[in-house]
């Protein structure tokens, strides 16, 4: 798995400010990506945002796969059709972006598409950098 420090997330482009945020605390971080999805003072979307382009595709497409159940499960526990509505395209989006595994784009528009399903609820990202611990440490075994 790929080391995540300075140069690494600097060529992946990130915005300014979460650049900035970067620099400002963890500016002589060098770990492996399961203790960059440890750190406090990154957020859980720009953990997920990392993640996606620096791990293995064949993870990628488990995650996607994984957003999709999670959107699914959204949709079943939604009170308005608005909500059931934006969840289950979410997750016809997800599962269609599990299935192109040859494109890692798609894999992490999967991650949007049931976050956006979500709602941009903080406690459901939480749960997918969770989700992407276990996955990562599952591989390692």
């Amino acid at each position: 798995m790929k080391q995540i420090n300075t140069e690494i997330l600097k060529s992946l482009k990130p915005c300014a400010n979460r650049y900035k945020v970067w620099l400002e605390n963890y500016a002589k971080f060098d770990g492996s990506l399961l203790d960059f999805l440890e750190l406090d003072k990154i957020s859980a979307k720009d953990k997920i945002w990392v993640a996606l382009r620096v791990m293995p595709i064949d993870l990628i497409e488990l995650f996607a796969v994984d957003c999709a159940f999670r959107a699914a499960n959204y949709a079943d526990d939604a009170t308005s059709a608005a909500s059931a509505a934006a969840s289950a395209a979410a997750s016809a989006h997800a599962a269609g972006a599990a299935a192109n595994y040859a494109a890692a784009y798609d894999a992490g528009y999967a991650y949007y598409a049931a976050d956006y399903a979500a709602y941009y609820d903080a406690a459901e990202r939480e749960n997918q950098v969770d989700a992407l611990i276990m996955l990562i440490k599952s591989e390692g075994e």
